[in-house]
């Protein structure tokens, strides 16, 4: 009676792309804490909270949609997502942080009339 020789299958991990995951995470959570700038008080510090991670996830965004041209396109929605949540975050913070500091101006320009 023979033996069979022993069938070893190598399993190859899919590739991926880490700083596109990276983008993609930083950016929801950015967005989910930046929401939260278009209340009042409570905005400043979901402001200042949010912009550290929208940034990460625009530069990680970018570096990580590079990467996915590389990599036959891995990675490339999520490296998508991590920008688009990103910027949508800036400018969430960038307009309510104009539009707060035109509130003080005109409102100190009204008290100040009065005077």
């Amino acid at each position: 009676m023979g033996y069979q020789q022993p069938y070893y299958v190598q399993i190859q991990k899919p590739p991926s792309n880490g700083l596109a995951i990276t983008s993609m995470i930083l950016g929801i959570v950015a967005i989910v804490i930046g929401v939260w700038a278009l209340i009042p008080f409570l905005g400043a510090f979901a402001a200042v909270t949010s912009f550290v991670p929208a940034v990460i996830a625009v530069i990680l965004g970018h570096i990580g949609m590079a990467r996915a041209r590389q990599m036959n396109e891995v990675g490339r929605g999520q490296a998508m997502a991590g920008l688009v949540t990103g910027y949508i975050t800036l400018g969430i913070i960038v307009l309510t942080t104009a539009l707060w500091l035109l509130f003080i101006v005109g409102t100190a320009a009204t008290t100040s009339g009065n005077a």
